[in-house]
């Protein structure tokens, strides 16, 4: 059984509504190793959760898993994840999502 796109969609704002990120990231983790397509809408939607609750790392690393997908984030979103990650110190996650970005050309 593959849930509709837009079931997804609704489901994972609902959670990011919760500020429950980390579970809407279980989420799409466990839907992906189970051969459920995730659509861009989803992974978008569950970034932006973490740039609102300045979960910047977190951000940081979904955005890698997001690029390995072939899904690439809106252009301020990118912008935000490279920022909140060197505001924090995290100078090597944003240089690897920094390079992520320059690799596919984004």
């Amino acid at each position: 059984l593959e849930p509709q796109k837009e079931t997804l969609v609704k489901l994972l704002a609902a959670i990011r509504a919760n500020k429950e990120i980390r579970r809407a990231i279980e989420v799409i983790e466990f839907l992906t190793n189970e051969g459920v397509h995730i659509g861009f809408e989803c992974y978008q939607s569950v970034l932006e959760g973490c740039l609102e609750s300045r979960q910047f790392i977190l951000a940081g690393k979904f955005v890698i898993e997001m690029t390995k997908r072939g899904f690439i984030p809106y252009v301020r979103s990118r912008q935000m994840v490279v920022e909140g990650l060197t505001s924090i110190g995290e100078w090597k996650l944003a240089n690897a999502v920094r390079q992520r970005f320059a690799e596919l050309r984004s």
